[in-house]
């Protein structure tokens, strides 16, 4: 068996475990069942981001304890408490800064108590910072929609829709990658994108992604008919899906940085959890912070 057909079947069984994962979740239809879910995975990429810090300057216990307590707390405040989208994120912008404290703190007690220069520190802050912030801080903005049916529905498109396209880009660049065109879309963070992957994944993506809309939300059947929906569709679905992409090169660049080939070994073909929401803790926190801007113009 090939390296690139061993890659694609792993990839394949480990996306049906995935999407059966969440049609349970969807079954089930509870404000609970989605921040579980939410919140496991990102403990489960805390946890990771622990493993992937060994040898640095970071903080990784306190990057670990508030990537572990923080999904759960804002999954109770965001189900508990009926409150306004700007409430959530406020308590989201309050939880960042209390972290930046904390870890600011942390390599000031590093740089007087245990030898580390002020390079180190720095160094350590911003890893410590980042470990937090992407993709677990990011991601968890996708609570805020647990309350509203209609919500939930719109935040599977955008999470179903930025998984479409790393999976459809890395089949495009199984098939046509560098037939057509020779330079690489990202050689030096990720040399295995190409522009036939990219190229093919948006063809494709955006079509799948509007056919999706009617249904999970009926109610956009009307809008297909209306030419309206694709001046506001194709320039919408092109920023996130670009979005998805730099979402994905940030994580291979973090991974680079590191010096990690995986975040984990959890999910065959693909890594980690890390590798599973790097690309929609970008969609989902711009969409959302979009949209609550947006409501106050």
């Amino acid at each position: 068996m090939s390296p690139k057909l061993k890659t694609f079947l792993e990839r394949g069984f480990s996306t049906i475990v995935l999407l059966g994962l969440l049609g349970g979740t969807v079954a089930w239809n509870e404000p609970i069942g989605y921040a579980v879910l939410i919140s496991v995975l990102c403990n489960l990429t805390s946890w990771e981001w622990f493993n992937m810090l060994k040898g640095t300057n970071a903080n990784r216990w306190l990057s670990l304890v508030c990537g572990l307590l923080y999904p759960w707390f804002f999954s109770w405040f965001c189900i508990s408490y009926n409150t306004s989208i700007e409430a959530k994120l406020a308590i989201a912008l309050g939880a960042l800064v209390l972290f930046t404290i904390m870890a600011f703190c942390g390599q000031l007690f590093r740089m007087d108590y245990r030898g580390k220069t002020g390079a180190e520190m720095l160094d350590g802050m911003g890893m410590t910072l980042l470990s937090f912030v992407y993709p677990v801080w990011m991601f968890c903005f996708a609570l805020t929609w647990v309350g509203s049916q209609v919500n939930i529905m719109a935040m599977l498109w955008l999470v179903l829709f930025t998984k479409m396209s790393d999976i459809w880009a890395y089949m495009s660049g199984v098939l046509l990658g560098g037939k057509f065109i020779t330079r690489k879309f990202s050689p030096c963070v990720s040399p295995k994108k190409t522009w036939e992957g990219i190229i093919g994944s948006i063809i494709i993506t955006l079509t799948v992604g509007a056919l999706l809309l009617p249904v999970l939300m009926p109610f956009s059947k009307e809008s297909f008919s209306d030419p309206a929906f694709y001046a506001i569709y194709i320039p919408s679905g092109l920023l996130l899906f670009f979005l998805s992409v730099w979402g994905d090169l940030a994580g291979s660049l973090i991974k680079r940085g590191i010096a990690v080939k995986d975040s984990g070994s959890l999910l065959p073909g693909i890594g980690g959890i890390f590798d599973l929401i790097d690309s929609p803790a970008f969609t989902v926190s711009f969409v959302i912070c979009t949209g609550a801007l947006v409501l106050q113009l």
